[in-house]
């Protein structure tokens, strides 16, 4: 591993009753459910991202993107599919296989960055595709 490069750790439980894991470590939500069965999980721009549960990443996408911002795709062998925005940069790519706790970027949003999208601040944006997300209340 080259000396300048960050290794991230996930000490993270799946839920109880869920298939799904918080993608932050702080699992602190800022903005309940809202827009495309999503919630909003606060932290620092750069902080890790995680993966939900283990999957395919089926797409990551840099720019405006309809107001989300970088963003990032997972597909898991269910058919659900999770979706993480607001992303600052993207540590996976399309097609790769990521287990449960992979770190799949960066928390982003901050407003007028590049793909902050549509931010008041750093958050993951994490929506759930095809089933209830379990941290939406």
């Amino acid at each position: 591993m080259p000396a300048n490069s960050t290794t991230y750790v996930s000490n993270q439980v799946p839920l109880g009753l869920s298939y799904f894991i918080c993608p932050h470590v702080n699992c602190s939500i800022t903005q309940g459910f809202h827009w495309f069965n999503a919630v909003d999980f606060a932290g620092k721009c750069g902080d890790p991202v995680y993966a939900a549960a283990a999957g395919v990443v089926q797409r990551v996408a840099y720019g405006w993107n309809g107001g989300g911002g970088n963003n990032i795709r997972v597909e898991h062998p269910n058919g659900v599919v999770t979706y993480y925005g607001h992303i600052q940069k993207a540590l996976v790519a399309v097609g790769q296989q990521v287990s449960q706790g992979d770190v799949l970027g960066l928390m982003g949003g901050k407003p007028g960055t590049l793909g902050a999208g549509i931010s008041t601040g750093c958050h993951v944006h994490f929506d759930v595709r095809g089933a209830k997300n379990p941290f939406a209340k």
